[in-house]
Formats: C-alpha cells, sequence, structure tokens
C-alpha cells in the first residue's frame, strides 16, 4: 500500500511543485491552502506524513504540529518555512516535528531523501511496536491452550483484591479440573490429550460472560476469575459450564472421547483475604468435589480451614454448600 502525505501550502508554486515530485515518487498525495483545511484532511484522511508550511493564513504550520502530536498518531511532520529563525526551527523539533526545510527549496533530493527516512522510520516504529505488543501477549498466554497464564493470574489477582478493596464488591474464582484425564493420555496419547485440553479451555471460554476471564492454572486445571457474582449465579454459571463438557464430544477425526469436570471455588472477601488462601480455599472445594464422586461443583463459603482433613464420606450433605451434583458422575 503507497505511503499518504498532506502537504499543507499556501504558496501555490511551492504546493504545486511538492505534488509534482512526491507524486511521481509514487506517493498518494493530498493537498491544503492552510492550516485549518490541513488538519481536516489529517483527520479525514491519516496521513502517514505532512509537510506543512510555518507561516499561514487561518492557521500556521505549529498549531497544525501541536494539534497532530496532540493526538499521538503515528503521522510524522517535516516543517517547511520562508524563514530562518533559529528558534522556531528549535520548537518545531521539540514539539516533535522529524525535519525542518528553509524555503526555497533548492535542493529538492535532500527533501526527497528525509521524507523516504522518515516513512521508513515510522514503519519501523509500528512494526517493533506490534512486535513489542506480541511478544507481552506471548508472555501472558498459556503456549498450548492460548489462554492466559499462571503467572497473568497473579497480575489479574492482585488487581481484583485491590478494586474490591477500593470499591466493596466481591469476586468468585472458579477451579476447574478435568476428571481422569491421566486416562485420556494413556488411551488415546498426549497428543490428543494436549487437543483435549486446548478445545475444553474453548469451550469453558465460550459459556463465560464478556467480563470472565480464563486462566491455564497448570495440567489439567483451569481456573476462572468471575466479577460481582452472586451464590447462585456461581451455581447456574458451574452448572452450564459441567453440562457444555458433558455433553461435548473430544474428536480429531481419527479419535473420539467425552469427559467430565471437577469444580470448586470459592469467594473474596467472603472466605479468604488474601490471593494465596483463596486460591486454596478454591483448591479444597474442587478436591471436595473429587472425593465426592466427581462430575460436580462445590463451593467453599466461609468455612474450610480444616477440609482436606473431613473424611468426606461420612459428612452429610445438610453440611455441604452450594453444592451442585451432576446428573452423573465419572
Amino acid at each position: 500500500m503507497r505511503e499518504t502525505i498532506l502537504i499543507i501550502e499556501d504558496e501555490d508554486d511551492i504546493l504545486n511543485l511538492l505534488y509534482s515530485l512526491l507524486d511521481g515518487e509514487g506517493y498518494r498525495v493530498f493537498t491544503a491552502g492552510n492550516g485549518r483545511e490541513g488538519l481536516a484532511k489529517f483527520h479525514e484522511h491519516t496521513p502517514d506524513l505532512i509537510l506543512t508550511d510555518v507561516r499561514m493564513p487561518v492557521m500556521d504550520g505549529i498549531e497544525v504540529l501541536r494539534e497532530v502530536k496532540t493526538k499521538e498518531s503515528d503521522t510524522e511532520v517535516i516543517i517547511l518555512t520562508g524563514h530562518s529563525d533559529e528558534a522556531t526551527a528549535i520548537d518545531c523539533l521539540r514539539l516533535g516535528a522529524y525535519d525542518y526545510f528553509r524555503k526555497p527549496l533548492e535542493d529538492i533530493d535532500v527533501l526527497l531523501t528525509a521524507v523516504e527516512r522518515v516513512l521508513e522510520k515510522r514503519s519501523l516504529e509500528i512494526k517493533n511496536r506490534a512486535l513489542v505488543k506480541q511478544l507481552e501477549e506471548l508472555s501472558i498466554r498459556d503456549p498450548l491452550t492460548g489462554l492466559y497464564n499462571y503467572r497473568y493470574l497473579q497480575t489479574c489477582l492482585d488487581e481484583e483484591i485491590e478494586r474490591s478493596q477500593r470499591y466493596g464488591h466481591s469476586f468468585f474464582i472458579l477451579m476447574i479440573d478435568a476428571d481422569h484425564f491421566k486416562d485420556v493420555n494413556d488411551n488415546y496419547g498426549h497428543l490428543f490429550g494436549d487437543f483435549v485440553l486446548k478445545q475444553l479451555g474453548e469451550i469453558i471460554s465460550l459459556e463465560l460472560r464478556s467480563s470472565d476471564r480464563i486462566f491455564r492454572y497448570g495440567g489439567e486445571e483451569f481456573l476462572v476469575l468471575m466479577n460481582e457474582l452472586t451464590e447462585a449465579e456461581a451455581v447456574k454459571a458451574a452448572n452450564r459450564l459441567m453440562e457444555a463438557v458433558r455433553c461435548h464430544t473430544f474428536s480429531n477425526g481419527e479419535t473420539s472421547t467425552q469427559i467430565t469436570v471437577s469444580m470448586g471455588g470459592a469467594f473474596y472477601p467472603a472466605d479468604a483475604q488474601d490471593k494465596i488462601k483463596l486460591i486454596k480455599k478454591a483448591d479444597q472445594a474442587l478436591y471436595r468435589s473429587k472425593q465426592t464422586g466427581r462430575n460436580r461443583f462445590e463451593c467453599c463459603l466461609y468455612n474450610c480451614e480444616n477440609l482436606m482433613d473431613i473424611d468426606y464420606k461420612k459428612q452429610s450433605s445438610s453440611n455441604l454448600k452450594l453444592v451442585s451434583s451432576a446428573a452423573r458422575s465419572t
């Protein structure tokens, strides 16, 4: 795609000369006769480069430069002027102009070289920013599933706790573990197991609200972070997720299987006041789901300090809060 250049110049002979030269170099060129008209075309076309005179009627080139840089755009600016005022040149460079040329433009080749270099510089900077953004994204993503990773979970929990303390709202974490996943790897191989994990993450993601975030916690475990969720809504969400997984056939065209998941949840701040304890509470609730049949959801809710020591088979159902049993277990 051709680079776009906007020329803002009130002297017709210079405007026509620059248009002819730059159009001949293969650039897509727009023109304006004053600063106000130039800004209107800047907003309309978002050019890669602006060549603007300093002194013009209606609005001068310095105002144009200041407005363009205030918008934090990627547009570069080269200043043209018929005055040899060094202070003005310095001001323009401080405001973000790439270069400063005096009129009359006696050495056109120097100007064309400057145009070529500033456009190359702009292109490189945009590519570098995109690369940095891509690397940042990769640093917070799990390479297998593409979901957020454990490291980013820690950051998000810190942020969520801070928001909760500031605004007085609660949030909920849901730990999800694939039942008997070792059997999938043993029976079908680890490549198919990886396929199942990736697709499992996709299934869960599709069932979440736009404000919810899902992380791969490790192995076959996932963690979902949910804002401002009531106890009843937590049960409903967990049931929906379990049903979606239970009804799905994992097939890569050659191998097929079905799995179930067990879930454990905990609320902040009702169950714990720091992230380590909160995760532990949810993990304890998940453990209880595993011990009491799998393919089910249980929520910690307030009192699970000694949960790991409980004999689940002997515990009465009246003591299990927010238990959502699935229709069948594995």
